[in-house]
């Protein structure tokens, strides 16, 4: 269960890295009630390195060209793919919030979100396997440095909340 959450996990930050790289600029959300909590401030770490690593990977128009000819290639792929994900997350969600415990739904729920989770990673690495080879060995190095660095963000949360009981 916990590989799948990591899976998740690794997927919502590529999609947040592609959002982000995709937009010119990320307006501040100070003011938000969730910026000043610790949750908030994760997110926000994860962010600002999210710009970091797009700023020090200095990709290339090539490369660019490159991944967009990839990642658009398989674009219904992804989609449906995501759409799945979403739609057996809403299931779960509502069989949850339903107000009648069903432990047997609920777990049949989760199950299939589990499921279209792994679909998910597959076609990920699927993905990864494409694009990797057109970044450099720095490159990949700095992703993985980035990867590692929102990790550590993640365990000291989960820390700090264990702690603050």
């Amino acid at each position: 269960m916990m590989r799948r959450v990591l899976v998740a996990s690794v997927l919502l930050t590529a999609l947040a890295a592609v959002g982000i790289a995709a937009a010119p600029d990320a307006g501040p959300w100070s003011g938000h009630p969730l910026a000043n909590s610790p949750l908030g401030r994760m997110l926000s770490g994860c962010i600002g390195r999210l710009l970091v690593l797009r700023s020090e990977l200095n990709v290339t128009a090539e490369q660019k060209a490159q991944i967009r000819e990839v990642l658009v290639g398989h674009r219904a792929q992804i989609a449906a793919t995501v759409k799945s994900v979403r739609d057996k997350r809403l299931v779960l969600r509502n069989a949850v919030l339903s107000g009648k415990a069903d432990e047997a739904r609920i777990r049949a729920a989760a199950g299939e979100l589990g499921k279209a989770i792994g679909d998910a990673a597959v076609k990920a690495s699927k993905l990864r396997n494409e694009i990797a080879p057109i970044l450099t060995e720095d490159q990949q190095r700095l992703i993985g440095k980035f990867l590692k660095e929102n990790d550590a963000a993640v365990d000291k949360l989960l820390t700090s909340a264990a702690e603050n009981q």
